[in-house]
């Protein structure tokens, strides 16, 4: 809706617009777990940061508390390879299909990043029934990227690219992780290239009552699409573990 008008919105906006639902038309006080993986890992963070005493517990996976740099310019690589398909036309196409070209661009952007070199390597895309490169290829990205509106992905983007809970805090990050009284997991996984592992405890080292679980799996961002059965499991029994968690 809106097309190429749409405006700019933050993560920071969605979990405003969240927080009324909950407690204007729910009626909710209490949050015994607020989780989320890669933009949903950032709401986390803008919840337990911005309501602190709300959120219980909080289960960040595969994201940071504010966008890192390297994922920015993937941020710019994916929306360019959107924007610089003539069909794109500023975000006034008809059709989403009309943009083939662009987002066929934005899908192997992702192939490229959102897996470990491990899984390359080991071609363990065949464990899961792709029975070739190019069926891999085809098979995970295009399917799944090009049936997506531009507009829309676009958008997710940008809020991506922008997620920062300091601006609560003047741009202190300890400040503002400092915040969060809910008892939380920092969920990486362990090869992510998006949002890396290193990046991760970098931001549970600043909240008080934290333990970091990376997730070990060759499918880095993409480990939580679940193609193996342990990789679901891990993330199963660690949510298990932090929801017996007294609190």
């Amino acid at each position: 809706m809106g097309g190429g008008d749409f405006p700019n919105v933050r993560i920071s906006d969605d979990v405003r617009a969240q927080h009324r639902l909950v407690t204007e038309e729910f009626g909710i006080e209490e949050l015994q777990l607020v989780l989320g993986w890669s933009m949903g890992a950032q709401q986390t963070y803008e919840w337990a940061v911005r309501y602190p005493e709300m959120v219980k517990r909080a289960a960040p996976i595969a994201g940071t508390a504010k966008n890192p740099t390297h994922s920015a310019m993937l941020v710019d690589a994916l929306t360019e390879a959107i924007e610089m398909d003539p069909s794109y036309d500023e975000g006034y196409y008809d059709d989403a299909s009309e943009v083939r070209r662009g987002l066929k661009h934005h899908s192997r952007t992702w192939a490229l990043m959102g897996v470990s070199s491990e899984l390359w390597r080991e071609e363990s895309w065949r464990e899961v029934g792709f029975s070739s490169l190019s069926d891999f290829n085809h098979g995970m990205w295009d399917d799944w990227f090009l049936p997506m509106d531009p507009n829309d992905l676009l958008c997710m983007a940008r809020k991506w690219k922008h997620a920062d809970v300091s601006r609560m805090t003047g741009g202190d990050m300890e400040a503002a992780l400092g915040r969060i009284g809910a008892h939380t997991y920092v969920m990486p996984f362990e090869k992510d290239m998006v949002f890396t592992l290193e990046d991760a405890a970098r931001d549970e080292e600043k909240i008080a009552n934290s333990e970091l679980r990376p997730i070990p799996t060759p499918w880095g961002h993409f480990g939580m699409f679940g193609f193996r059965a342990e990789d679901k499991a891990f993330i199963k029994e660690a949510i298990r573990e932090l929801l017996d968690e007294p609190v």
